[in-house]
């Protein structure tokens, strides 16, 4: 499947970067700098206010998902802390296990994502926005779990690549500066998320 590359990304970044970097919500910033700033120092399933902080930013408090769900996603969150290169096809197949309200599994690749993301910015988040800036295709049309996690895959490793094309990009750093003046305090979040911030932007401003 084509999906929009670095060489199609960043023409579409620059010509838009005044609007795209301009546009980030001051409040994703600082929330997202909250979550990375203190993942180290919290036991997640006790800490109930990183929990709700993170709930409301990677939009974990959807109305369909359980507290059953909650409870084991917070606690995989903590079992995968120090490991190297998490599954995240176990992850996700773990959360799929737990049924909905309704009784049925449901797959929940981009809260695996950002499980993810939240212990270790280089794996890439997942969402509408970044789905929208890459052209990604829609998994709903796709029957069974390993079908759709086929798909998923390739997505999320299409993404981890096109990042690090992008960082290692002399030129892509005049977005990366342009940030850094909109938000001079974040200056030391990680530069992976900077531009991440920035594609999901550029996705929501797509739409």
């Amino acid at each position: 499947m084509k999906y929009r590359t670095a060489e199609d990304l960043k023409p579409l970044l620059f010509d838009e970067q005044e609007r795209v970097v301009n546009q980030i919500p001051r409040e994703k910033v600082d929330v997202y700098a909250y979550l990375n700033d203190n993942f180290d120092k919290s036991y997640v399933p006790d800490d109930s206010i990183y929990q709700f902080v993170f709930r409301h930013f990677f939009k974990l408090d959807n109305p369909s998902l359980t507290n059953e769900f909650e409870e084991k996603y917070f606690i995989l969150m903590e079992q995968q802390r120090d490991l190297e290169r998490p599954n995240i096809v176990k992850i996700t197949k773990e959360l799929y296990d737990i049924k909905n309200h309704k009784g049925n599994p449901t797959m929940q690749f981009p809260l695996a994502a950002a499980m993810l993301h939240a212990i270790n910015p280089v794996f890439p988040s997942y969402d509408s926005d970044i789905a929208k800036a890459f052209d990604f295709s829609s998994t709903y049309h796709l029957s069974g779990f390993d079908k759709k996690m086929k798909r998923y895959i390739g997505q999320y490793q299409h993404t981890f690549n096109t990042y690090k094309q992008l960082l290692d990009d002399e030129g892509i750093k005049p977005l990366i500066e342009h940030f850094d003046e909109k938000f001079p305090d974040h200056v030391n979040l990680p530069e992976v998320k900077k531009l991440e911030l920035i594609v999901a932007q550029l996705g929501h401003s797509l739409q």
